[in-house]
């Protein structure tokens, strides 16, 4: 049962988080530095526990982190969309990629599609990244998706105190670069 729509580009599809790709998200969670910057390592039942919490989003929501897949093989890139848990500074676009997957341009190539969601679909006014400042892939990602820096954050919700960039954009701004 799929809780929610799929998004396509010119190599990858989008689609709401099931169990067939659970594999997948264990094993980024597993790779050190794969995983350093969004909450660090985790065990397989630790990865289930937070993939669950993906798919619950989608049920209280309506919308969430969308698994991400190469259209030729099928092969699981990542985790990217809308994220807006309790707590958070504001309405975000996340990211994760499998550190295989990195510098092939999935990540802006997905999250272009997130963003499109988040703004057309879900009507937002403006997105944040929640980014940490060593993080700097992450960062330049932001900057390709015309995102800038809105602020910065000592505390994330569930995490505890820690130093975070907060990089972001309007619906506004993302639009006049669509054109």
């Amino acid at each position: 049962m799929q809780i929610g729509p799929t998004l396509e580009t010119e190599r990858l599809i989008l689609r709401p988080p099931s169990e067939e790709g659970f594999d997948g998200y264990a094993r980024l969670y597993a790779d050190e530095e794969a995983a350093r910057h969004i909450g660090g390592v985790k065990d397989r039942p630790m990865a289930w526990r937070s993939f669950a919490g993906l798919i619950g989003m989608w049920v209280l929501r309506g919308y969430g982190f969308f698994f991400v897949y190469e259209k030729h093989t099928g092969a699981w890139v990542g985790s990217i969309g809308p994220h807006f848990p309790e707590g958070w500074p504001g309405q975000e676009v996340g990211w994760a990629i499998a550190a295989e997957h990195w510098r092939k341009g999935y990540g802006k190539e997905a999250a272009e599609a997130a963003l499109g969601f988040a703004f057309d679909t879900l009507g937002w006014e403006k997105v944040i990244h929640v980014i940490d400042p060593e993080n700097t892939g992450s960062a330049a990602l932001a900057k390709a998706l015309g995102s800038h820096i809105v602020g910065q954050a000592d505390e994330l919700a569930g995490f505890g105190p820690m130093q975070i960039n907060l990089w972001g954009q309007s619906a506004e701004e993302w639009r006049a670069r669509q054109l």
